[in-house]
């Protein structure tokens, strides 16, 4: 099932290679974004899933919260770009490259949006 995720994912960011910036820049913050819509119903929802799940994500913010920082910072399609890209690092090499937190008692790798996105986006 993640193996089918990921080849969709990454046959979808190559489309979004060819889109042209300076729409990206401009989209509204206050935009419909089904995106964040499917993220906020797994959090919500779809919670009561943790009783069942292994575990919690390593990093910090988990993979979840880190997709709806991104939609909410970037938008729809550098979202999207950013969220695929850690869903790809989360639990691998970014371990040992992240620094290390205490959270709720446990220790996270720390991997917050504004570590990844200063090449896109300067404040």
């Amino acid at each position: 099932m993640i193996q089918r995720l990921v080849l969709c994912l990454m046959l979808f960011c190559p489309l979004l290679s060819c889109a042209h910036t300076s729409s990206i820049e401009n989209e509204s913050k206050n935009e419909f974004n089904p995106l964040l819509s499917i993220v906020q119903f797994y959090q919500g929802p779809l919670n009561h899933l943790s009783a069942v799940k292994k575990g919690d994500c390593p990093m910090y913010p988990s993979c979840s919260n880190y997709s709806v920082k991104c939609f909410e910072k970037h938008g729809l399609f550098i979202g999207w770009m950013m969220s695929c890209d850690r869903l790809m690092r989360c639990g691998f090499d970014e371990l040992t490259l992240s620094p290390r937190i205490i959270v709720d008692r446990k220790s996270k790798c720390y991997d917050p949006v504004q570590n990844n996105d200063f090449w896109w986006h300067q404040e």
